[in-house]
């Protein structure tokens, strides 16, 4: 769509056989001179007209490449009016000397006033023509532009929908809940209950913050706990948080429950070593760190979070990091607040 069909090198060569047959058609017409095609049809004047609508072609292009120099800072119907308007004057000029000479050179006379007139009224169509395809053109492809901005932002939000939906709804953690129960109801009813209370807690959470932009962080420090219980029955690393202080800010839903399971699925499983999350506030960041003890082929990096970052970059100028310190891994993410 960028490139307009009057500029391919078919058309150039093509569209003035046709334009210049055509306007000699008119003008034996105009003339009441049809007769003239019984006896010759393939005359000096047909030829002459066809050189003429070349010209007149090649021009009409140079144009519009020129005018894409000049600024509209007059409006675009106006600017469009002036285009035409010159299109027209400079291409009679043109015309009206060519066919000036042609006489000249072929008759030794100059023509009527009447034979310019419906020379130039005839071949005056071609730039107008193309002012108008032109214009066309521009409305069309920035129509279509639109569109494709439009269908890409869908796309977008549709992938970004469906990362939240991963983000949120954890397929491998309810199977692997839903596999757990099993074996609790043949072994321990009695720890049912307070299984499916876990499992209830943490979803109706995740559902429920779906229409908040961003929650108070001692509200998901709660459903943490409850996330904490329910890996503490499927077959990882017992897991333990140390929450050092106070908190009073706010996150994005779901950021702690995300990041503390990116953790606990990339850290190495083990019956008899406790994987301890420290959780604490260092300036405008809050801080969880931990021993690492990666799997081989699953390591904790930035890319578990890059989606989240994503997210907290609309709120917050500070970006998510991580770094390691000696044998610890710390996640900082920023502290968001509503100001006054």
């Amino acid at each position: 769509m960028n490139k307009l069909f009057i500029h391919t090198s078919v058309f150039r060569f093509l569209s003035p056989f046709f334009s210049g047959i055509i306007a000699y058609l008119l003008i034996l017409l105009i003339n009441n001179n049809i007769v003239q095609l019984q006896e010759e049809f393939l005359s000096q004047e047909l030829y002459v007209c066809i050189a003429l609508s070349f010209i007149v072609h090649e021009f009409s292009r140079l144009q519009l490449w020129l005018f894409k120099f000049i600024p509209s800072f007059l409006g675009t119907a106006f600017m469009l009016l002036i285009h035409i308007i010159i299109s027209v004057l400079t291409s009679a000029t043109i015309i009206s000397l060519l066919i000036i000479s042609y006489y000249l050179y072929a008759s030794g006379y100059a023509p009527l006033i009447e034979e310019l007139q419906t020379f130039i009224s005839i071949y005056c169509c071609i730039p107008v023509a193309y002012v108008l395809l032109n214009l066309s053109h521009q409305y069309l492809n920035k129509i279509n532009t639109q569109k494709l901005e439009n269908e890409l932002l869908i796309k977008e939000n549709i992938e970004e929908d469906f990362k939240q939906f991963k983000r949120e709804i954890n397929p491998s953690l309810l199977f692997e809940s839903f596999e757990v129960l099993l074996v609790l109801i043949k072994e321990d009813k009695n720890l049912v209950d307070d299984f499916i209370d876990n499992l209830a807690t943490i979803y109706r959470y995740i559902l429920a913050s779906k229409k908040n932009q961003l929650v108070s962080v001692n509200n998901e420090l709660g459903v943490v706990s409850e996330l904490v219980k329910l890996y503490n029955h499927l077959p990882y690393r017992k897991i333990k948080i140390n929450v050092k202080g106070n908190f009073e800010f706010l996150i994005v839903p779901g950021t702690l429950l995300y990041v503390i399971e990116q953790i606990i699925k990339t850290t190495i499983v083990s019956t008899k070593v406790d994987l301890e999350i420290s959780v604490k506030r260092q300036n405008n960041n809050f801080i969880l760190m931990y021993s690492k003890e990666d799997k081989i082929t699953d390591t904790f990096t930035y890319k578990n979070i890059e989606d989240l970052d994503k997210v907290y970059s609309i709120y917050s100028t500070e970006s998510i990091a991580v770094f390691e310190e000696e044998n610890q891994r710390i996640i900082s993410i920023p502290t968001l607040n509503i100001k006054a």
